[in-house]
């Protein structure tokens, strides 16, 4: 009886060892099918989020930031910041390659610092006009600005948008904004290659077999599918077609897919953006910064919130990232208060009229956008309880822009990035009119404009913070604009899917897919979903590869752990069996 006893833990243990190593085992290999909603133009030096995702994988920076949003080097080994001289000094990592074979060289970091940072991107005209980078030796550089703003150049040095490091030896002498290097030839350093693009359909990223980091990518490659319908995108998820998403998928979706299986639904406040009213401050009623007060005073934020996002957001009163500024305990907090609203209302000097109606607002709102919708109709029942009425006017994205930029507007939905460089671009009286998503509110106040010129030139984070703090209560006063809610992007993922580098919680534009793995014995390549739009513009529909990889191994992290709990399982097996017998 009790060797029989001893054979059945034995056999427990074994088939528990089994178990145990199906559930943990990271599988190198496979393709992971992405959705994107909106097919990038060109994916080099673009600060579009479609195009910024797809660069991630492809080129790298010279610092980058970790999972805790701090900054750490990448392509730099090491780096400083010289407040004296106002420079910054970089020691690059050796025996990185490009796509092509070629060694990085201080030569591409002076190339593109000096030709393309400051030339072609959103951000580098700004803050790294004139710059200048000197080679100290063949693995160090000193990269010296035109004018030293570390508040804003820091953060930069991470940001793929504006200073991926790009290869002297194939742009040398070529018209950057006319060169296929920006679409279809792309060559960096980064964990993928962009070895197809099939235009209206996918494009498909290689594994870079030479990349510099560790670990090497897991997967094979990625297939990019354009998909903007937003039925098609979840028809593909249901099927499996489509591995992850992080932007399109419609809030009323998100219950659907949570109860479909083999699907992992994650609702996420970062990148940090928030929904938000801004006002036109030289428009008629909404110059008067009391009118503007008594729109805050009177919006229930709660209702906004709960029906614009299904439950989903939570309002809020900051208007910078608090991830990286602590809101300061002085901002002023708007909550539902008709009686305060209607005072100061009539104290600027619009009574109600025998109508009751005090005067009439335009909010301009943007088609394509669901949640910016609701929100219009929203605001327009609520200001209605207080005279104030509201006319919508809804058109497509590049009318609202072009309105904005002419300040051919009074008030507007909008959900915007609220990192300290966009605050700068915002709401400096220097920014205004400067194109889309800059000062167009026509909003200057001498106090915000000194306090960020403080932020830009600071090096000390502390007193960046301090700085950015004092600005966001001014803006919380002055209400150019009025914050409803924190925007959650609602991440969709196979349930086999894994790995830190799934960027949720993180930048998600801007995140490579390094440490993204497959959680399973086998996988199964989707192929193309026959629900992606094709333009009828476009060439004969092409299917992407599907082939799986002809072995697909445990990545070798999880084969040490996995051998690990096997031996000590073995003794304790070993042990167990020896007590009993020696008992019998």
């Amino acid at each position: 009886m009790s060797r029989m006893v001893s054979v059945f833990i034995l056999l427990a243990i074994l088939v528990s060892m089994t178990g145990v190593t199906s559930v943990m085992a990271q599988q190198r290999g496979g393709t992971l099918t992405i959705a994107l909603i909106s097919e990038p133009t060109v994916v080099a030096a673009t600060a579009s989020w479609n195009g910024g995702f797809i660069a991630a994988q492809i080129f790298d920076t010279l610092l980058r930031f970790d999972k805790n949003i701090n900054l750490i080097p990448s392509l730099a080994e090491s780096f400083e910041i010289n407040t004296t001289g106002g420079y910054y000094k970089f020691v690059l990592r050796p025996n990185v390659r490009f796509h092509d074979g070629a060694l990085l060289t201080p030569e591409d970091v002076k190339f593109t610092f000096e030709e393309i940072t400051p030339k072609y991107t959103s951000f580098g005209p700004l803050y790294f006009s004139n710059t200048t980078v000197t080679i100290v030796d063949n693995r160090t550089v000193i990269i010296k600005p035109g004018t030293f703003m570390p508040g804003a150049q820091l953060p930069l040095f991470a940001d793929v948008s504006t200073t991926a490091i790009f290869p002297k030896h194939v742009l040398v002498g070529q018209d950057f904004l006319k060169s296929d290097f920006r679409t279809t030839k792309p060559v960096g350093t980064g964990p993928y290659r962009l070895t197809e693009w099939v235009k209206g359909q996918y494009m498909i990223l290689e594994r870079n077999p030479s990349y510099w980091g560790s670990p090497a990518p897991y997967l094979d490659r990625i297939i990019v599918k354009f998909i903007s319908d937003s039925a098609s995108l979840i028809a593909g998820l249901k099927k499996g077609e489509i591995n992850y998403v992080f932007r399109g998928v419609p809030y009323e979706a998100v219950s659907d897919l949570q109860r479909t299986s083999g699907l992992k639904v994650i609702a996420h406040n970062r990148p940090p953006y928030i929904a938000a009213l801004w006002i036109n401050v030289k428009a008629g009623p909404l110059s008067d910064v009391r009118v503007r007060q008594a729109i805050a005073y009177t919006l229930n934020r709660e209702e906004i919130a709960n029906k614009a996002t299904f439950g989903l957001a939570k309002p809020v009163d900051y208007m910078i990232d608090p991830d990286m500024v602590p809101p300061s305990p002085n901002i002023v907090s708007y909550k539902p208060n008709l009686s305060l609203a209607e005072s100061l209302l009539d104290a600027a000097g619009y009574k109600r009229g025998s109508d009751g109606k005090r005067f009439s607002i335009e909010l301009l709102t943007r088609t394509g956008e669901p949640d910016e919708q609701i929100i219009a109709q929203l605001v327009r029942d609520q200001l209605s309880q207080v005279g104030i009425e509201v006319n919508i006017k809804s058109v497509d994205f590049a009318t609202y822009l072009s309105l904005q930029e002419k300040f051919q507007y009074q008030m507007a939905t909008v959900k915007y990035w609220i990192s300290q460089l966009w605050t700068y671009q915002l709401f400096h009286s220097a920014w205004i009119g400067k194109g889309a998503f800059t000062n167009n509110f026509q909003y200057a106040n001498p106090d915000v404009d000194r306090f960020l010129d403080l932020w830009l030139r600071e090096a000390d984070e502390k007193k960046q913070i301090e700085y950015l703090q004092k600005v966001e209560d001014i803006l919380s006063r002055d209400l150019p604009s009025i914050p409803l809610y924190r925007v959650l992007w609602v991440n969709v993922l196979s349930s086999n899917v894994g790995g830190s580098d799934i960027p949720i919680g993180r930048w998600v534009f801007w995140d490579p897919l390094v440490d993204t793995y497959f959680v399973q014995t086998q996988i199964s390549t989707p192929t193309q979903t026959t629900t992606s739009p094709v333009p009828t513009t476009t060439p004969p529909t092409t299917t992407p590869p599907t082939t799986t990889p002809s072995t697909i191994t445990p990545a070798p992290e999880i084969t040490s752990i996995i051998a690990t709990i096997i031996i000590v399982v073995v003794i304790i097996g070993l042990v167990t069996y020896m007590f009993i017998r020696r008992k019998s």
